[in-house]
């Protein structure tokens, strides 16, 4: 979390939001209130048509808003040209004033786990910036320079209110930002079993090997039933519940069954209370 203290002198606050669940990993700061960048990523790993949506809702909603994944590399160059675009109105002010060399300084927040390192470490070596420690504004904090006149704080961002975390917790243990919760495990798999698309059942099925016959979409407990029983197991206890459980997630996790969105623009409400929801109709399938 970046000090208190520290967010006078912070031009953006970038968010990094995860393009399935959206409306669960959005919490913005009252600290940075106009300060907002939206990152939507991890989005190879969610529907490229509702995360079309996501970023049509959220500039609707009057925030710049930009689709990157850090894995793949995709979307950097318009995140660069946004900072590069601010960094020219800091030094037109700063003329004006009589100032000289200004710095655009960034902070990247987001909840536990949502890739805020992969993020920085992509922003930082796909172009090959020089990085070097410099002290903070704040003594103890350290800045990661990109450019000549942009830097990025290089503390990991997390929430200031840790109550809001108990809100979606079925959510974040399915997008492994949580860490395993066995109380969840129910909650957790019924998410995921009502959030999957038809093509994503499918894959689901043929990287199991469930012949049709064997295959019950039921309720959460018949679900891992059917994965269980092709991996010659059952579910007679809670120790086999728990570990196809675990199986299942995992699996989900690393892409197993394809794209697969679990939030809606419009239909799943943001909770970070300092959210503006965009006064506007329908979006269409286009996002637009």
């Amino acid at each position: 979390m970046f000090p208190p203290a520290i967010a006078p002198y912070l031009d953006v606050g970038a968010y990094l939001l995860d393009a399935r669940a959206p409306a669960s990993t959005l919490y913005l700061d009252k600290l940075l209130v106009g300060k907002e960048l939206l990152l939507l990523t991890r989005s190879a790993q969610a529907d490229a048509r509702a995360t079309k949506r996501w970023h049509a809702y959220f500039r609707a909603a009057g925030y710049p808003c930009f689709v990157v994944d850090s894995l793949k590399a995709t979307g950097f160059d318009g995140v660069l040209d946004y900072l590069a675009g601010l960094l020219r109105q800091k030094q037109e002010l700063a003329s004006r004033r009589g100032m000289q060399n200004p710095v655009l300084r960034m902070a990247a927040l987001g909840v536990p786990n949502v890739g805020k390192s992969t993020f920085l470490n992509q922003l930082i070596g796909r172009h090959r910036f020089k990085t070097g420690d410099k002290p903070g504004i704040t003594r103890g904090y350290q800045w990661v320079r990109l450019f000549n006149d942009v830097e990025v704080l290089d503390t990991a961002g997390v929430l200031r209110d840790p109550r809001l975390l108990n809100r979606r917790k079925a959510c974040w243990m399915l997008l492994n930002l949580l860490v395993y919760d066995a109380a969840l495990r129910e909650e957790t798999v019924e998410l995921l079993r009502v959030s999957l698309p038809e093509p994503a059942w499918r894959k689901l099925q043929a990287y199991y090997h469930i012949p049709p016959e064997h295959f019950a979409r039921g309720d959460w407990l018949e679900l891992l039933e059917s994965v269980a029983r092709r991996r010659g197991r059952g579910v007679d206890s809670d120790e086999e519940v728990d570990r196809t459980a675990r199986q299942l997630l995992r699996d989900f996790q690393r892409g197993r069954f394809g794209r697969v969105t679990i939030e809606y623009a419009g239909e799943s409400p943001v909770t970070s209370p300092l959210f503006a929801t965009p006064d506007h109709g329908p979006l269409t399938a286009d996002g637009v």
